[in-house]
């Protein structure tokens, strides 16, 4: 149960920050208007911010294959608990840009989102959940 737990994790965190990262990249106006946010002049910032996003997003299939390859569960907990730092840092900072009013209210989704998956995987780094087989 544990296992299956952390592979489905892996997989909806990873493929919802893929996912978004390539919308960022490959139709950043369009990204930006679902998420209710004005379109903005540069969007090769926009684009920037998609590709490293992206790379989070592949940093969990990559800790999935390796622990696949290997059988070792540490290279995916370290995904974990690095994103966790990325998330809670993207998260707490978008969150306090938006309360200053720097950022529009749509980026509140980048806040609920980011801060879902760091608290999640934190309850279940430390509920034990990478003492696996």
């Amino acid at each position: 149960m544990k296992t299956r737990a952390v592979i489905v994790i892996s997989i909806l965190a990873g493929g919802c920050d893929l996912g978004a990262g390539l919308m960022l990249v490959c139709a950043p106006a369009m990204t930006l208007a679902i998420m209710g946010v004005p379109a903005v002049s540069d969007l090769v910032w926009i684009q920037y911010i998609g590709v490293f996003v992206a790379c989070v997003g592949l940093g969990y299939f990559a800790g999935l294959l390796a622990w696949r390859r290997t059988r070792s569960q540490m290279r995916l907990r370290t995904v974990w608990e690095l994103t966790v730092l990325f998330r809670g840092a993207i998260g707490s900072f978008v969150g306090i840009e938006v309360v200053l009013g720097r950022l529009q209210p749509g980026w509140s989704a980048v806040v609920a989102t980011d801060w879902f998956w760091a608290g999640l995987q934190i309850v279940l780094l430390v509920g034990g959940f990478f003492h696996l087989p």
